[in-house]
């Protein structure tokens, strides 16, 4: 019963960090507010879909601007000439085929077996990241990939 209770306590206490770095129900003025994850997660991955709002959302995380990471420091400020993990802006994909959907689920899941670099990429970059800003983030990338 004790065991419960820690795992109950513990797991609240990881939801209001993740709530306060970022995660799910967070709202902030860049992001125009949490939209509810059922709505994000339904969304298509067109590309035509992608906003301009959305474009901005993403590059303000890429760029370490809000949020608890930052992408440039790995990749490089364009999406080129990181030290320590791939290029995303010359079309060569080592873990997702390039595609919204396919940056997407690498933001998600991370990278723990790099292909070329020693490396590791948590998920979401290792931040709290709400649906939103993994989507938005993901069309950035999916953008500075195909200008």
């Amino acid at each position: 019963m004790r065991a419960s209770l820690r795992i109950l306590v513990l797991g609240g206490a990881l939801l209001t960090l993740g709530t306060a770095c970022g995660g799910e129900g967070s709202g902030d003025a860049a992001s125009g507010g949490a939209q509810p994850a059922a709505q994000v997660a339904a969304a298509s991955f067109d590309p035509a879909t992608i906003t301009p709002q959305m474009l901005a959302l993403g590059d303000s995380l890429y760029h370490g601007l809000i949020g608890a990471t930052s992408c440039q420091a790995c990749h490089g400020p364009k999406g080129r000439d990181g030290a320590a993990a791939p290029a995303l802006a010359d079309g060569d994909w080592l873990h997702s085929d390039g595609s919204w959907e396919g940056i997407y689920k690498t933001v998600k899941s991370g990278v723990m077996a790099p292909k070329v670099f020693s490396s590791v990429m948590p998920p979401y970059g290792g931040a709290m990241m709400t649906e939103e800003r993994t989507r938005a983030v993901a069309a950035y990338v999916y953008k500075i990939a195909n200008p």
